[in-house]
């Protein structure tokens, strides 16, 4: 009987002590919890938001890791192309002029507003960029914000290379605006670059009829007939604009080398909608 009482004691005890251990823990953790300081707005959207890779998540599917405030909008930790970011989440989230999540977002804008739809490029027509000399200059490349309307697609192009004439092995990466008109009426593959200053002064003294596309250099990969074709669509071009222009089986693909922003998108929108 008294062996059996010491063992009920000893259970009992041993019970009591585990107990005492596992409240102080939950204590502890109660304590540190309550003591963690929430995310602010600004550190969400910057853990969460990367506008060149698309790879964004909702607040709502994180609720368990992060402490966060109601009062954020699923657009702001949430990019959808499909959607128009309201002019408030702008105006309040994205206020540095420049800023390239701010200025695609303008871009995507624009764009919604004006009957274009997002939908990523089909394998055929990633190898078809793929195979132009536009694309195959560079080390990699990748494409996001891809948008069309009819025979126009509008897309970002973020591209490496590497350096040139450098001792030491470096890349160059970029962040362009990229044009790509199908169903182009032309038959031949012409590749076009901005000339130097010194090299537009002198063409001053060179007959005219020998550009293609007025301050540009042309080089011929398979001749055509049909220059005046590609003359009269750009006939209006702006002559502050660093393009890289290929055409080729009846298309255009026209990389642009001045910043990514929304003003300069217009601009080229315009003038090549004028040259219609």
């Amino acid at each position: 009987m008294e062996t059996r009482f010491i063992v009920l004691f000893s259970v009992a005890f041993f019970v009591f002590v585990i107990g005492l251990w596992v409240l102080k823990i939950d204590q502890k953790r109660r304590l540190a919890k309550k003591e963690e300081k929430p995310l602010s707005n600004k550190e969400i959207i910057a853990l969460l938001d990367d506008p060149l890779t698309g790879e964004k998540m909702k607040v709502s599917e994180t609720q368990n890791e992060y402490e966060y405030s109601d009062e954020i909008p699923d657009e702001i930790v949430f990019y959808d192309e499909n959607r128009r970011t309201s002019e408030h989440v702008l105006n309040k989230y994205y206020t540095e002029d420049g800023d390239l999540e701010r200025e695609f977002i303008l871009i995507k804008n624009y764009l919604l507003d004006n009957g274009f739809n997002f939908q990523i490029f089909s394998e055929s027509e990633i190898e078809f960029l793929e195979n132009s000399i536009t694309f195959t200059s560079f080390e990699d490349w990748t494409c996001t914000d891809m948008y069309h309307k009819n025979n126009l697609s509008i897309f970002i192009a973020n591209t490496t290379s590497k350096a040139i004439n450098s001792k030491y092995h470096s890349r160059n990466e970029n962040t362009n605006i990229v044009f790509w008109v199908k169903d182009f009426k032309f038959s031949g593959h012409y590749c076009f670059i901005k000339q130097p200053i010194i090299q537009n002064i002198m063409s001053v003294f060179i007959d005219e009829n020998t550009e293609i596309i007025k301050g540009y250099i042309t080089e011929i990969i398979k001749k055509s007939t049909q220059d005046k074709v590609i003359t009269d669509y750009f006939k209006n071009l702006n002559s502050s604009f660093d393009l890289e222009i290929e055409v080729f089986n009846s298309n255009i693909i026209i990389r642009m080398m001045n910043v990514a922003s929304y003003e300069n998108m217009m601009k080229l929108l315009n003038s090549l909608k004028t040259s219609d």
